[in-house]
């Protein structure tokens, strides 16, 4: 069995400080990630289902990947 190290164990502790009653799952959050992504580049606010798209965003590095390549394709379309 593999021993997790002090800063593995702070991640953890953190991620599960981060977690709420209602969170979106991966395929829920990918869903609305194209708005997300939008309205964050034209600078809007964003609506309270869009604020849980950011939440998890911060806890999930898939999604954040999928987020910044797609960012990265609308500053690049004319």
């Amino acid at each position: 069995m593999k021993t997790l190290t002090p800063e593995q164990i702070k991640g953890i502790v953190h991620m599960v400080a981060q977690t709420r009653e209602q969170e979106l799952n991966c395929s829920e959050c990918q869903s609305f990630v194209g708005e997300f992504a939008e309205r964050q580049l034209a600078g809007l606010p964003l609506d309270e289902a869009l604020e849980r798209v950011e939440h998890h965003l911060t806890l999930c590095p898939d999604c954040r990947e999928e987020l910044l390549a797609l960012e990265k394709i609308l500053r690049e379309s004319p």
